[in-house]
């Protein structure tokens, strides 16, 4: 049984791997082939091992990921091995094969969440200020690859040609091939066991709130810290910021482009006057809780724990990313969070508690740094 799961594990990365090299505009057609040759001969092996065990085992144990009607059995389960109470041996195979077919979890990669629980901490993530809602996100299924984008290019005129003629080639569109490499972020949730001991209802509703805002916590770094890397253009004034837009930024990027601050930096923005002495910072009229800098771009305000302003030693220089957010950064998202827990482990035993480890996975790219331009405003002296 454990070989046949192996087979069938190797067998997805391969399809998934070959999906990767037909996408890949080098892959050679020997890469591509020998790939096809590596997929029949799993194919091939996991038909005879198919035939050799018993079939009851198999059908029993193996639980479809996208199968809504498995999935209410397993969030069972899942629940079950989650407050430590003991599972049978049918339950206990059935979380390891799920494990193993997602190929998200190594061996003490924990237990995937379920289908609907992720679904819920994905809302709950998208109504938290998450910058992941504004960049590109590309759902990977191997822990390595990469992918074809488009860029946002701009396109030259059709040409004239004389009737009878040949129609003369168009630009093609163009793509830029972004490797990733997958990274485990993980933390500990200490939990008291007497909220362990409630319904599930209740402990899976503490836990989705908890990982959205650990999740949002941790991708809004990982962009901003790669958004640092760029190059911090000085605004003291109303015409420098208007040069930003109007200047710096490519008219098709501008078009698309958002305002994306601290506090500090909006509390600024906010003080902006016009030469009649209008404020700059207006109330979206579709979405009056949003705000718009110049009546036009959208104006997304962080805390200023999540985007700090940076002491420069002799000043404070609050952070004004403007610019197109999706076009600058890739995210690519491993999609599925795994869990673990434990009343017996670390510190958990002595203080009476049960302490819970998260595991996510993604990686953070840039894309095309001049989609966006990183201006600083100086706030105030140290």
């Amino acid at each position: 049984m454990k070989m046949l799961n192996e087979l069938k594990q190797k067998l997805e990365n391969a399809k998934n791997a070959a999906k990767e090299l037909v996408a890949n505009e080098n892959a050679t057609l020997e890469e591509i082939q020998a790939k096809d040759r590596e997929i029949e001969s799993l194919q091939a092996r996991i038909k005879v091992l198919e035939k050799t065990e018993p079939q009851d085992r198999t059908e029993n144990t193996e639980i479809p990921l996208d199968n809504p009607e498995n999935n209410i059995d397993y969030k069972t389960v899942f629940m079950k091995a989650f407050k430590g109470q003991p599972l049978s041996a049918k339950e206990s195979d059935m979380l390891k094969v799920q494990g193993a077919l997602s190929s998200a979890t190594g061996e003490d990669g924990g237990y995937l969440i379920p289908i609907d629980q992720q679904t819920r901490v994905n809302e709950l993530k998208r109504s938290l200020p998450a910058l992941e809602n504004y960049v590109k996100v590309e759902p990977v299924r191997t822990l390595t690859g990469s992918r074809n984008i488009e860029k946002n290019a701009l396109y030259t005129p059709f040409q004239e040609f004389t009737e009878g003629n040949d129609v003369p080639a168009s630009d093609a569109p163009q793509f830029t091939n972004i490797p990733y490499a997958i990274k485990d972020r993980g933390g500990i949730l200490p939990v008291p066991n007497n909220l362990m001991n409630d319904s599930d209802i209740a402990i899976e509703s503490y836990l989705n709130s908890w990982l959205a805002k650990k999740s949002v916590a941790t991708r809004n770094k990982l962009i901003l810290d790669l958004l640092n890397t760029l190059t911090k253009v000085p605004v003291t004034d109303l015409t420098d910021l208007k040069e930003i837009f109007n200047i710096e930024l490519d008219p098709a990027i501008e078009a698309s482009a958002k305002v994306f601050t601290n506090q500090d930096g909006f509390n600024w923005l906010d003080t902006l006057k016009d030469a009649e002495g209008k404020f700059m910072v207006q109330p979206n009229p579709l979405e009056p809780t949003k705000k718009m800098l110049f009546g036009k771009y959208e104006i997304v305000v962080l805390s200023n724990k999540a985007m700090a302003t940076r002491n420069d030693g002799t000043n404070y220089q609050a952070p004004i990313i403007i610019g197109d957010m999706e076009e600058a950064v890739v995210l690519f998202d491993r999609e599925q969070m795994s869990l673990l827990s434990t009343n017996i482990g670390g510190q958990a035993f002595t203080k009476n508690r049960t302490d819970i480890r998260a595991i996510q996975r993604e990686d953070v790219k840039m894309f095309d740094s001049e989609a966006v331009v990183f201006a600083e405003i100086n706030v105030g002296t140290v």
